[in-house]
């Protein structure tokens, strides 16, 4: 039997020993061994079930209505009697509802009694699970150091984990992997939700509809002495320098005057493009270049910045004001026309002087080439930052924490819909989005993207669509608070 410091047990409520204590007198109370999770229940109950299966695997003992059985444990209706007898601590689900839910703040106000009058230490941890500003949480308790789980639930966990360790909370043997599996078998089968009917499903791979059929090997000869090296970055259309040969679809007569002044076609072999990756499947690297550099030749002729990410790849993205009310209307999943907006902005109060400010945030895409085994271009959607609609946010850091925050609630359709939007864009009347790669050539490549039907389907959660629904189209999210200042201007 494990003992407080000291030896004894002079205080019963204190006990962190997972068998009964005896006091003094030689009677015995239950030991402290349970964590109990207060939450708002149903509003909170996807956080709160994946936190007590995440503790219980961990081999900790959990009280939670939506467990129950978990470990062989009697469910106990009398909450009352646990915060007295039986809990370590008083886990608080912190959100926007349960802070201002009757049942759950009645449970912390006793929990605070109990705590106050048997000297128990910690006894209640909020943990913090969104966008509610501190500012706002209820006065129970405003003076608890809380644990943050709104931008990472894995990090919130880490972080309670060690708290409980280092507070000396007892595992208990029921609790335990095998107990949380077989809790969860019995609980859920395998084909909840499931939907024995077909389902179609749209892709994030747009086909290339038509290419030209030749390509070009411009050999490049030289006036005087010196290195053979063309200017391919000034060049309208796409090519690259591979040894002294210039690779592309145009004609020699498209470059002419615009390789560097003493640079000039010497000659030029034209091969058929099928030909070619034949004979050498290689070459279908020197293809997804070109496909590459003729789509970010597009959206540069379109007036769309690029944005260079961290691994070199380049994601072009809309600044304010670029587009009529910084919205784009496309042909919806259902055959109506409909609209994303392409950037928007959220309100950020500092939580130390209350000042509020105003971040915008802008829609970019990624395109990744598809050479094989059809040719395609693959869409990835991301979200930048700045102050001002134009100039973005140099560090990273601050991206990724804003990123975090501002796109919790994009739930799959808006980032399909946007997507979507932005081929719109760069569509023609005929639903082709043009990528020129001579005078008179070009890429065709679809806007409406690659669709795949699923022989099952699934049940959306009932929860997840009334989050979703919370999100506003245009931008104007309700106001947070200090998330957007741990995107400090200085933090890298």
């Amino acid at each position: 039997m494990r003992l407080p410091k000291g030896g004894g047990c002079a205080d019963p409520a204190n006990a962190t020993n997972a068998e009964e204590c005896t006091t003094a007198t030689g009677t015995s109370t239950p030991a402290r061994d349970t964590i109990l999770i207060s939450h708002a229940n149903p509003e909170d109950n996807e956080f709160t079930l994946w936190l007590a299966l995440r503790l219980a695997n961990e081999g900790y003992k959990v009280w939670c209505d939506l467990t129950k059985l978990l470990g062989g444990e009697v469910f106990w209706d009398d909450i009352e009697g646990v915060l007295r007898t039986n809990a370590a601590k008083v886990l608080f689900v912190l959100s926007r509802i349960s802070n201002s839910k009757d049942g759950v703040l009645r449970e912390i106000h006793l929990g605070q009694g109990i705590a106050k009058k048997q000297d128990l230490k910690d006894f209640i941890i909020p943990l913090h699970i969104d966008d509610l500003p501190h500012g706002e949480v209820t006065i129970e308790v405003t003076r608890l150091n809380s644990i943050a789980f709104e931008r990472s639930w894995a990090s919130g966990l880490d972080a309670l984990l060690k708290k409980l360790e280092a507070d000396g909370v007892p595992r208990v043997a029921n609790f335990n992997p095998t107990a949380v599996n077989e809790w969860w078998r019995t609980k859920f089968s395998a084909e909840e939700g499931l939907r024995h009917e077909e389902e179609e499903y749209l892709s994030n791979r747009f086909v290339v509809e038509s290419l030209p059929c030749d390509i070009n090997f411009h050999w490049l000869g030289r006036r005087g002495i010196g290195k053979i090296e063309a200017s391919v970055d000034l060049l309208p259309f796409p090519a690259f320098q591979d040894g002294s040969s210039l690779v592309t679809f145009a004609r020699a007569q498209d470059f002419e005057g615009l390789l560097g002044e003493q640079i000039y076609i010497a000659q030029t072999i034209t091969e058929k493009l099928e030909q070619v990756i034949a004979a050498n499947p290689a070459f279908n690297k020197s293809l997804f270049r070109l496909l590459r550099l003729a789509w970010e030749q597009t959206l540069k002729d379109r007036g769309l910045p690029v944005r260079e990410m961290s691994n070199g790849i380049k994601s072009f993205y809309f600044t304010k004001d670029r587009v009529p009310n910084d919205r784009v209307s496309f042909p919806g999943v259902d055959g109506s026309r409909t609209w994303r907006a392409m950037v928007g902005h959220s309100s950020r109060r500092d939580p130390k002087t209350g000042e509020s400010r105003v971040r915008i945030w802008h829609f970019g895409m990624e395109a990744r080439p598809m050479v094989q085994p059809v040719r395609a271009f693959v869409m990835k959607p991301h979200v930048f930052f700045s102050d001002d609609g134009k100039t973005i946010w140099e560090s990273k850091k601050r991206l990724a924490a804003a990123r975090r925050s501002q796109c919790s609630s994009w739930w799959n359709d808006e980032w399909r819909d946007r997507t979507l939007a932005v081929m719109a864009f760069l569509a023609d009347e005929s639903g082709l989005v043009r990528m020129k790669l001579g005078s008179d050539l070009e890429l065709c490549v679809s806007s409406s993207p690659v669709k795949f039907v699923s022989p099952v389907s699934y049940t959306d959660p009932q929860q997840l669509r009334e989050v979703a629904s919370i999100a506003d189209d245009y931008g104007h999210d309700r106001d947070e608070d200090e998330d957007a200042f741990s995107d400090d201007p200085q933090a890298e």
